[in-house]
């Protein structure tokens, strides 16, 4: 009989049991926070409120990773995750927007009809990603992704906590800018994905100060970090849609 020491191979199987199940609990615990969020809005504690979605939006980035470093990726995982993040980020901002500007309205009006449409395309958007067998190893996203439309979305909130109360003075105008937000999401222009996101090796020591400088932004100015982020992204989003559009086919 050989003395060598056997691997427990139920251990090993635990280990990995719970190496699947990690992901997964990231997530669900995005949607417990995301759930929190809704509730400070009904509170009328909106910064709160907004501060656990953007909270979801750090633990939507990080279940993908955990799995992929885990090697525990599933179809399970990829259609949990797809629900969180219609929850967090198609449902969730529009409520905590209606709730911050327009709650004391009387009646049904105009951006009730814009916060539907920004779910509707939401729900369009994660249904064609995960559709699209070559959008899981695009350098690109087509379409602005789920996490980003919730960003956009909260603009006018941003605005709000910083005070320019005439947000609330104009109903059409932000009704009009959240159905643009729904329409990016659902558009084929080509949008950055963190995946292509390469920092040059020349200027890699600036990674770790520049993401620090951005934590510390958010805890010491969030509103105004918010809305720096959100307009940042705006004024890119052409840019980058130019310089990656597809060159036309020959004859055409």
């Amino acid at each position: 009989m050989s003395n060598e020491l056997q691997p427990d191979t139920g251990a090993l199987r635990g280990r990995d049991r719970l190496a699947h199940l990690i992901p997964n609990m990231v997530t669900l615990g995005a949607v417990c926070v995301g759930l929190t969020a809704v509730r400070f809005a009904l509170d009328e504690r909106i910064d709160l409120a907004v501060i656990a979605l953007v909270v979801a939006m750090f633990m939507d980035g990080l279940d993908g990773r955990l799995a992929r470093a885990l090697n525990s990726t599933s179809l399970i995982g990829k259609e949990l995750d797809s629900l969180a993040d219609f929850f967090n980020f198609g449902i969730a901002p529009g409520l905590i927007l209606h709730l911050a500007l327009f709650n004391q309205s009387t009646r049904v009006d105009f951006t009730w009809v814009a916060i539907m449409l920004v779910a509707a395309c939401c729900a369009f958007r994660l249904a064609r990603f995960n559709a699209s067998q070559d959008a899981q190893t695009a350098q690109t996203f087509e379409g602005v992704p789920a996490p980003v439309l919730a960003l956009l979305t909260l603009l006018p909130v941003y605005l709000h906590l910083l005070e320019f109360e005439c947000i609330t003075q104009w109903p059409a105008v932000v009704s009009l800018y959240v159905i643009g937000c729904g329409f990016l999401a659902v558009s084929q222009l080509p949008t950055l994905s963190l995946k292509s996101l390469v920092f040059p090796r020349a200027y890699g020591f600036l990674a770790v100060p520049l993401f620090t400088l951005m934590i510390a932004s958010l805890l010491i100015y969030p509103w105004e970090t918010l809305t720096t982020l959100t307009v940042t992204y705006l004024i890119a989003l052409p840019v980058y849609a130019h310089r990656h559009r597809e060159p036309p086919e020959a004859g055409q």
